[in-house]
């Protein structure tokens, strides 16, 4: 079972530039060991509900491999996915 949560969970994240350095999720902080893939999504602009998000597919450095995103629009962090 994978957690997802397609509107995020809402997480505190220290960035450098425009990269997730860590964040932090419930009481617990996750420094980024690595970053695996990023993306960006820019959508529904055309229906008055835009969506810009960068997503980012990270490994924390306790082994998590998660899905973050930056919503672009409104400026908050979100964790959307963790594999298990």
């Amino acid at each position: 079972m994978m957690p997802f949560w397609p509107e995020g969970q809402p997480i505190a994240v220290q960035a450098a530039g425009e990269a997730p350095q860590m964040f932090r999720w419930g009481q617990a902080d996750h420094a980024i060991r690595d970053l695996s893939v990023h993306w960006r999504v820019h959508t529904g602009w055309w229906t008055g509900q835009p969506v810009w998000r960068d997503y980012w597919e990270v490994t924390t450095s306790t082994g998590l491999l998660v899905v973050v995103y930056h919503d672009l629009l409104g400026g908050g962090w979100y964790l959307e996915r963790i594999y298990a």
